[in-house]
């Protein structure tokens, strides 16, 4: 058993959104992306691994295209994919299957490169999910478990008994599959194990009629290429088998016949006498399941295996972690090893761990071309939306969490386009629906709109694998939300004035939430602010989005964790973050966090950007190094803010602003920092004065009704304020520096964050865990 230890598609398809577009990443003093690697542990969306490797193929033919280093996009070729943003129009984008566009062709010069060259792209890919098996893996259990939805209802005893008896590839007086000898029920010498395994799989599909017409196939992959969702890099895995599907849910790859997105599950084998460390097999898996996720965005889970000499060690991954499970010696207990081979295939896309309610035509090619999403509202009444995009405009790649998918849909009754996201929350008093933020929300200006939800669609416990003796098992919930689709978040600005006028209005949006509804929305960040739709007047010119780690003040606790975009957490937050379970100093997350992240959003877009769609390379080291303190650890994070914000002697915050920015601009970046200053000063001196009653007394008088008014009223005023001298400036018709360096905006999104955003790593969102470091 396993060793313990630790071609080419057309255009015609216009339904298919474009390529994602790279957002701005931190730079070194070079001007180049920061490493990669150093950044994995808060990967957010799809990312790639930055090598160049080679590897014997048979099925999709090598590609030796010139390494693209152009530091803008074209229209074409850009997409937004952040919540309720509307895109644009334009070409397919290229699929993951493709090979990569620096993809090295170079010959291999010996299997043994062969191995070395996979070996050390394994190590790569590994590390993308090594957060998630860190944190949110589950024991292997010894104990032979094998899903009730597969021991029940998959086939009977009897059915099962009936292919033993007459089919030759089992043996049943000597109780073995052929190739495996009796005395030692170990592979038989000069078998060959892949070769066994082959045999025995396709009986059992070929029996059960699942390879009718094609509709499951077993396939050796084992020296083929299935390339990985990324972006810059040749990411691909070679398992040893797949089991290739049809059906709505899926479709072929555009280069080759199979790929992640046409699989029903992967296979590998452990040979006699190479047996692999459980540990680093589970990674292999964790690998492949992050894929097939990135794929398929129905997944709601996804179930693979390895086969050794003497067992079968299956695994199962979905939102609420990853799970590895014991399937049984399967020359002693065959009728479960055919369960589990007829679940990994069954034509029931939902045994498989598909979402069927999102559905797609296929073309002629087995490509998608048309799909729908039904959505139950809560009238209980089902519509089914019209996918304008055959793809979600956005996806997280990481197996646990929230496992966000945004489709852009249409309205049939209203003919607007609208958004479907789906989402999943822990289910835990520290969790809320986003669907009851989103109905406390309706009607606010400056606050995204809901449409309509489905609360509660599926939960992860009912999977088959949820361990109830198991504290750290947590059920997961998804939730259906149909909401308004607004405009391209604040980094595809196209003009100053209009700028400001989104940041003041989603700050006043965040006001409403806090005082008419009672939410702290805990997310404040560039990309949470969208610009509001085209006609939109004074309130909803600027759209705060994203309300899923949004929670009631009366329920926000003191606790270890830092909510949001780590480069835009707050002081206290970082230190609750990092400070000990039983600290007391901890503060609850309030608006003042958030208000601190408004300014750390409204100072990066100036920091970072030198004009509509122009990124500074290089950038100021400041601020180079402040993207890479965000990534690289909650301390160092806390550090930096603190000699940012609470150093002895303030800091000029204007010195880093790009020329483009206007006075107006600038004066509002000083004192919105001298603000956020003074209230990060109050909050650390209550921090540290918590066990006094005179601390928590100037703490409940600064999240008090009259102070909340001011502290909102002021920041507000400090847009107001630059608002008007823009427009004062314009209407002198002057030179006044108050205008803001000109610039062509022209096809600003052509150049929006073209290399700025290797892999939209200063972005990423991250319910921060306590690290234990040291106290500060």
């Amino acid at each position: 058993m396993l060793a313990s230890g630790s071609s080419k598609h057309n255009e015609r398809n216009q339904n298919r959104p474009l390529a994602l577009p790279t957002f701005p990443v931190a730079l070194d003093s070079a001007g180049k992306p920061v490493d990669t690697l150093r950044l994995k542990e808060n990967a957010d969306i799809i990312t790639p691994i930055d090598l160049q490797l080679v590897l014997k193929e048979k099925q999709q033919p090598q590609v030796n295209p010139e390494v693209q280093t152009s530091t803008t996009l074209n229209k074409e070729q850009l997409d937004i994919p952040c919540l309720n943003a509307k895109g644009v129009t334009g070409k397919p984008k290229a699929k993951s299957e493709m090979p990569p566009a620096n993809f090295n062709n170079a010959n291999p010069k010996s299997d043994n490169d062969d191995a070395v060259a996979m070996e050390s792209m394994l190590s790569e890919q590994k590390k993308w999910v090594a957060r998630d098996i860190e944190r949110h893996s589950h024991d292997y259990s010894e104990e032979s478990r094998i899903p009730l939805e597969l021991q029940n209802g998959i086939t009977s005893d009897e059915r099962i008994q009936e292919f033993l008896d007459k089919n030759p590839i089992y043996d049943l007086d000597k109780q073995l599959w052929a190739g495996f000898e009796e005395d030692n029920r170990l592979l038989a010498e000069g078998a060959n194990l892949r070769d066994v395994v082959y045999d025995i799989i396709n009986a059992i599909l070929e029996e059960w009629g699942t390879t009718l017409h094609g509709r499951r196939k077993l396939r050796r992959t084992y020296d083929l290429k299935l390339f990985h969702e990324t972006k810059f890099s040749s990411g691909y895995s070679c398992p040893d088998f797949v089991i290739e599907a049809r059906g709505p849910s899926f479709e072929r790859p555009e280069q080759g016949d199979v790929g992640f997105s046409n699989i029903a599950t992967c296979i590998t084998i452990d040979p006699p006498g190479l047996e692999s460390n459980l540990g680093d097999m589970f990674e292999r898996h964790a690998v492949l399941a992050r894929q097939i996720f990135a794929h398929q965005p129905n997944r709601r889970f996804v179930r693979t295996c390895c086969i050794d000499q003497e067992g079968i060690a299956w695994y199962h991954f979905d939102r609420s972690g990853l799970y590895e499970n014991f399937g049984g010696f399967y020359n002693e207990e065959p009728h479960n090893f055919i369960r589990l081979i007829l679940g990994l295939s069954s034509l029931d896309e939902e045994i498989l761990g598909l979402d069927t309610s999102i559905r797609w035509r296929l073309d002629r090619e087995g490509r998608k071309a048309t799909g729908t999403v039904a959505v139950v509202d809560e009238r209980k009444v089902s519509r089914k939306f019209k996918m304008v995009f055959v793809e979600p405009m956005f996806r997280k790649s990481s197996i646990y969490g929230t496992g966000t998918v945004v489709w852009v849909v249409e309205d049939s009754e209203s003919g607007e386009e609208v958004l479907v996201k789906d989402s999943w929350r822990g289910d835990g008093e520290e969790w809320v629906s986003e669907c009851e933020n989103l109905k406390a929300a309706r009607g606010l200006d400056g606050v995204v709109q809901m449409i309509s939800c489905e609360e509660d669609r599926v939960q992860t416990k009912n999977f088959g694998v949820f361990r109830e003796d198991d504290p750290e098992c947590m059920n997961f919930i998804q939730s259906r939300m149909v909401m308004e689709r607004y405009e391209h978040h604040l980094f595809a600005f196209s003009f100053e004035r209009q700028l400001l006028c989104a940041l003041r209005d989603a700050i006043a949006g965040h006001r409403n939430l806090v005082i008419k509804a009672g939410i702290i929305q805990r997310d404040v960040a560039w990309r949470n602010i969208l610009f509001g739709k085209p006609d939109a007047k004074p309130g909803n010119r600027g759209i705060l989005i994203d309300l899923d780690l949004a929670l009631p003040i009366s329920s926000i606790k003191p606790v270890c964790t830092a909510v949001g975009h780590a480069q835009f957490c707050s002081i206290a937050t970082l230190f609750n973050a990092i400070s000990h379970s039983k600290d007391r100093r901890r503060l609850p997350h309030d608006y003042l966090d958030d208000l601190e992240a408004g300014f750390y959003t409204t100072s990066t877009i100036m920091y970072e950007l030198d004009g509509p769609g122009i990124c500074r390379d290089p950038l100021p080291e400041f601020v180079s190094e402040w993207l890479g303190c965000a990534n690289i650890g909650f301390t160092k994070n806390l550090q930096f803010k603190r000699n940012f914000i609470l150093s002895e002697d303030p800091i000029d915050p204007k010195d880093y602003i790009a020329p483009f920015w206007s006075e107006a601009s600038r004066n509002l970046v000083e004192k919105y920092y001298t603000f956020t200053r003074q209230m990060a000063q109050v909050k650390e001196d209550i921090r540290r004065d918590y066990s006094s009653e005179k601390a928590h007394e100037k703490l409940q008088d600064l999240l008090a009704g009259p102070a909340v008014f001011q502290n909102y009223d002021h920041v507000i005023n400090l847009f107001d304020v630059a608002i008007m001298q823009l427009d004062s400036a314009k209407e002198k018709n002057s030179n006044s520096p108050a205008q803001g360096t000109k610039r062509k905006a022209k096809d600003a999104l052509e150049n929006l964050l073209g290399p700025c955003d290797a892999n939209d790593n200063r972005a990423r969102r991250l319910k921060l865990e306590s690290t234990g470091e040291e106290d500060v």
